[in-house]
């Protein structure tokens, strides 16, 4: 059952299967339960195929039991979006570093050429281009560990509390092995 679930789900996120199966609007209530059954259903369905059964025949692979299993979209939903936007700051830290560099390089390249700093949106005091850049870089730098910061804060998973935060009907081996799974 697991393996046909997981096959469900490459199916699904690598080669776009069903993607037609997913009617439900993004604008909703209840923390996201209809696109969590729906997904649910369709993975049931994709994997009872694959199991050789016929769609629906939920005796064999159930949406909530099976692929559901002790999972709450209070948990779910969280982490989904915690490990997407790790993900993208990642990304995003990686394009910043390489703006600074940029910055640095340009920081080094200017060092000689005077300009006008302003302040009040007027004339200020000389200074050279290259400071100018090198303050960007600085920024940026500095930028880059806040968002650092903030990155560790997405690594904490809801996984396992269930849908008011007991854990109730969850096995006791499943956060740490949850945790352990996406860490």
């Amino acid at each position: 059952m697991a393996n046909a679930i997981i096959a469900a789900c490459d199916e699904v996120l690598n080669n776009g299967k069903c993607m037609d199966q997913f009617p439900v609007d993004v604008y909703q209530g209840g923390a996201g339960t209809s696109v969590n059954m729906n997904t649910n259903e369709v993975l049931a369905n994709i994997g009872l195929e694959l199991m050789g059964h016929q769609k629906g025949e939920y005796q064999y692979l159930n949406p909530n039991d099976h692929v559901n299993k002790c999972q709450s979209t209070n948990d779910a939903y969280p982490t989904g979006f915690r490990v997407a936007v790790y993900a993208s700051i990642v990304k995003l830290i990686d394009a910043i570093n390489q703006l600074r560099e940029g910055f640095e390089r340009k920081a080094v390249e200017f060092q000689d050429i005077l300009k006008m700093g302003r302040t009040q949106l007027q004339d200020a005091v000389p200074m050279t281009l290259g400071q100018e850049f090198r303050a960007f870089s600085i920024l940026l730098k500095e930028e880059v560990k806040s968002i650092e910061r903030t990155a560790e804060l997405l690594l904490e998973v809801n996984l396992g509390a269930t849908a008011i935060g007991t854990g109730l009907n969850t096995p006791k081996e499943y956060s740490p092995l949850a945790v352990k799974k996406t860490g």
